[in-house]
């Protein structure tokens, strides 16, 4: 987040990479076990975005609560494959 506040991005996009983050750290523990960032490797990474190809816009959420704000499943969107666009502008772009 640092680089995000480094970079002046919109407190919407911060918002997003927030999200991606949080979202990434929830799988590392419950795909991996990994509690600890030291512990991530690319082969984690790689296997994150793997996943996130396969399983689809908005299935997962970082925060409950959000999904009464959100409403992800009435979007016409939910569930249809992420793009390699929106993959590759996600913060991930830093880190491998």
């Amino acid at each position: 987040m640092l680089y995000c506040d480094a970079k002046n991005l919109s407190r919407k996009t911060k918002a997003s990479y927030e999200q991606t983050l949080r979202l990434f750290f929830l799988y590392l523990e419950e795909q991996h076990k990994i509690k600890q960032i030291k512990k991530v490797k690319p082969f984690h990474i790689r296997a994150y975005i793997k996943y996130l190809r396969e399983r689809g816009k908005y299935t997962v959420v970082s925060n409950l609560n959000k999904t009464n704000v959100n409403y992800p499943t009435h979007r016409t969107d939910d569930n249809k494959p992420i793009s390699d666009t929106t993959i590759s502008k996600s913060v991930f772009q830093f880190l491998v």
